[in-house]
């Protein structure tokens, strides 16, 4: 069935199942309630907004799924009624002028010299006035493009903000779904559980390194990253629902006290962690206590180092634990602190709309699943720590958000290098938000000396 009430020669794009069509806005007639308006019309129904237009001698014909519109923006270019107004002085001048001069001197070529020029510049600002340089615009915003609508009339310029309203109300309501929290959700979903990655379970798990020292959160973490997150029921997310959900993320995890972290940095090519893989066990509390456990492997085989900051004081475990006389030697250890933190992520969050959002589960509890692809450089910089990116380096964040707390749960990164033929993967994972973790100075050795 064609999308318009007449047939014609042009191929058409049908109805989906149970859409309707709303209403229309015609560059120059406005909004109309006919969708058989012709070229230059924004159509919108319970689904889509659809577009057809010419270029030149191309028709051009653009589809977007409500669901996936982040913004609408109107551009309402208005005739500048300085340009009348500066116009009518200079005509008056001009032709002041002119008269003024045939008065005097009689000499058309005189009169036509000093009151010419005036009237010429009265002409091209009242045709500024009269034929504005740029129409006005109704932009319906989507993941990485922009569908614009041009407004070429007073009519169309009014009616594209009932338009907006409207396309609002329908993006409220085409597929505004509230996240349930855990346990809430179907049988099936209940009963997925985690499948382990294809690396060694050595390398995720505890046994790797000293996980956490000892944490209670260390099964959580490991679990996190082991696991796989399989799509929930399909149920339809609205861009109003997932934009919330964003914001209460990023507020109820940067109030956190206090959590623990497992970052992993390694390459995906290799099946185990090997050269240039890092492991980081984080425990943070708010605001600048850190106690960190570093895990790599170089040529010669696995290094690791543990470290504890309290503010600007620096503890470091060489067989027992040292304070060192200089402080500023282990700058690049306490530089590293934040950079293991969750604020990374959350970073990613604020600075741009995730180009696919999806309802998962994994054991039972379910969780809001962003992607940005690609990251941004403002993303990409606070991902790698440096301020200034090289060109070239292109990126992938996915982040899995806990639909019953709000809190971000895990994030995995891919990094493109430029140069460098492998791709790095971060993967992090959070666990025991707000348990009341203390981080204290450690107990020193005075039989040996301080660090040097």
């Amino acid at each position: 069935m064609s999308r318009f009430t007449h047939e014609c020669h042009e191929r058409q794009i049908p109805w989906l199942t149970a859409e309707r069509f709303e209403l229309a806005l015609d560059s120059q007639k406005g909004a109309i309630n006919s969708s058989s308006a012709g070229e230059d019309t924004l159509t919108i129904t319970t689904r889509r907004a659809i577009r057809l237009g010419r270029q030149g001698d191309v028709r051009t014909t653009a589809v977007v799924p409500l669901n996936r519109l982040t913004a609408v923006e109107i551009l309402d270019v208005e005739r500048d009624s300085t340009r009348l107004r500066k116009g009518l002085i200079f005509l008056t001048i001009g032709a002041a002028a002119g008269w003024i001069c045939w008065s005097v001197l009689a000499v058309f070529a005189f009169s036509l010299l000093l009151g010419g020029p005036f009237i010429l510049l009265s002409v091209f600002l009242i045709a500024g006035y009269v034929f504005p340089e740029a129409d006005g615009a109704l932009l319906l915003h989507s993941n990485g493009y922009t569908l614009r609508q041009p407004l070429r009339s007073a009519d169309s310029r009014r009616d594209a903000y009932l338009v907006a309203h409207r396309l609002y109300e329908l993006m409220g309501d085409v597929s505004l779904v509230t996240l349930p929290p855990v346990g809430t959700g179907d049988s099936q979903e209940r009963a997925v559980a985690p499948n382990t990655t294809s690396l060694e379970d050595q390398s995720l798990t505890p046994g790797a390194t000293e996980v956490l020292w000892g944490s209670g959160a260390a099964a959580s973490i490991a679990s996190a990253l082991t696991s796989r997150f399989s799509p929930a029921a399909y149920r339809p997310i609205a861009v109003t629902d997932v934009a919330e959900r964003i914001t209460q993320c990023v507020l109820a995890t940067e109030c956190a006290t206090s959590y623990e972290s497992r970052q992993i940095i390694r390459d995906p090519a290799n099946q185990k962690l090997g050269q240039r893989d890092y492991i980081w066990d984080l425990e943070f509390v708010a605001p600048d206590r850190f106690r960190v456990s570093q895990t790599g492997w170089s040529s010669t085989g696995e290094v690791s180092e543990r470290w504890i900051s309290i503010g600007k004081e620096f503890y470091r475990f060489s067989g027992n634990w040292q304070k060192p006389e200089d402080p500023s030697r282990f700058d690049t250890e306490r530089q590293l602190n934040p950079l293991l933190t969750v604020t990374k992520y959350l970073n990613v969050l604020r600075q741009s709309y995730p180009t696919r959002n999806d309802l998962m589960v994994s054991n039972g509890k379910q969780y809001m699943q962003v992607s940005y692809e690609p990251l941004s450089r403002e993303s990409l910089a606070s991902i790698l720590g440096n301020p200034s990116p090289p060109q070239g380096v292109l990126g992938t964040a996915t982040i899995w958000i806990d639909c019953e707390t709000n809190l971000l749960a895990k994030a995995e990164a891919k990094i493109n290098m430029d140069g460098d033929a492998r791709q790095l993967v971060f993967e992090q994972a959070f666990a025991a938000y707000n348990s009341g973790l203390t981080i204290e100075a450690p107990e020193l050795n005075h039989g040996r000396g301080p660090l040097s």
